[in-house]
């Protein structure tokens, strides 16, 4: 199964990309803790140690190949996170999909796309798992890339996005991002 380097980084449509390190912890604790963000994730505790912690964590698993954490900066700005886990050898999960209210416009968008492109073209998947929260309005943005409903719940929607589906819709949103983000 193929792996990202520990020490991977990558430049992509303006971003910077390199994964989340110890330092990053009070980032995330911070957007993870914001009211109106946190409003369609798991509760997150606000000590920063304990997420230190979980970053120690899940740097293990980063080594093993399971799951890649992304941290994506704009002229070295910390802009948000993403995450790719639930890694197979066909197969991954995205999500934890986060992105600061300060962060240029776009750039949450292309972050998605990034860390997306990250499973399908540099690690080889041929199949994305998504889900969001029914009362979340990032559905809209997910039904751009032909996806199918796996099941839903109470909570959630759950979607299997083929790399064709994402590929096609991922087009018209990089060139809209970049535009806003150069303005």
């Amino acid at each position: 199964m193929k792996k990202l380097p520990e020490n991977f980084t990558m430049e992509r449509y303006g971003l910077q990309v390199r994964l989340v390190n110890e330092s990053d912890a009070e980032f995330i604790v911070a957007l993870r803790t914001n009211p109106r963000l946190s409003r369609y994730i798991h509760e997150t505790s606000p000590d920063v140690e304990k997420q230190k912690q979980w970053i120690r964590d899940y740097k293990k698993r980063e080594a093993l190949g399971m799951d890649y954490y992304f941290m994506f900066l704009a002229n070295g700005e910390r802009q948000g996170v993403a995450r790719i886990y639930n890694i197979t050898e066909d197969s991954f999960t995205q999500g934890s999909w986060l992105f600061s209210p300060n962060a240029l416009l776009g750039a949450s968008v292309l972050g998605n796309i990034i860390s997306s492109e990250t499973g399908f073209e540099l690690l080889g998947k041929k199949i994305m798992y998504s889900d969001a929260r029914r009362d979340n309005n990032t559905h809209r943005f997910v039904q751009t890339f032909s996806p199918e409903v796996i099941k839903a719940d109470e909570l959630n929607v759950y979607y299997r996005i083929l790399p064709e589906g994402f590929n096609q819709g991922k087009r018209k949103h990089i060139a809209r991002a970049m535009k806003v983000m150069k303005q």
